[in-house]
């Protein structure tokens, strides 16, 4: 079963945008599969370092873009990605200093599925217009 399922509310009408969040989608999915079969170490480790780097990637992508197309709100939207950021850093390092408890695991995926469903749906739609003329 999925933890995180795709849906086309999802969408912001741009293609690769839209390819990132579904990998982003999937890596969440995959880190969640780890947890709860118990794949602690090497998984969540590996999962963990994919999701840093590619958060990395697709916030540099997004940004450019949004700067190319003169996006009014880009200052804001680079400090909310800043701030999750700083979170997801911290949570890659607490894993790495030895917490990997289940405890951790939930607070791990109810913080990263929020942060999708959330940024998408109430930042990243915000720009949807500016980058293709539609809402």
């Amino acid at each position: 079963m999925s933890f995180f399922t795709w849906q086309d509310k999802f969408s912001v009408g741009i293609d690769v945008i839209d390819a990132d969040h579904k990998v982003l989608v999937d890596l969440i999915d995959q880190l969640h599969g780890a947890f709860v079969n118990g794949n602690l170490d090497e998984t969540v480790n590996s999962v963990l370092a994919a999701l840093v780097d590619y958060t990395e990637y697709h916030f540099a992508r997004e940004e450019a873009m949004l700067a190319a197309a003169g996006y009014a709100e880009l200052a804001a939207h680079k400090r909310a990605h800043a701030a999750l950021r700083h979170q997801l850093d911290e949570i890659y390092d607490r894993f790495l200093s030895g917490d990997a408890s289940g405890k951790m695991g939930n607070e791990v995926l109810a913080f990263l599925h929020d942060w999708l469903y959330f940024h998408i749906l109430e930042q990243d739609k915000g720009y949807q217009t500016a980058l293709t003329g539609t809402p």
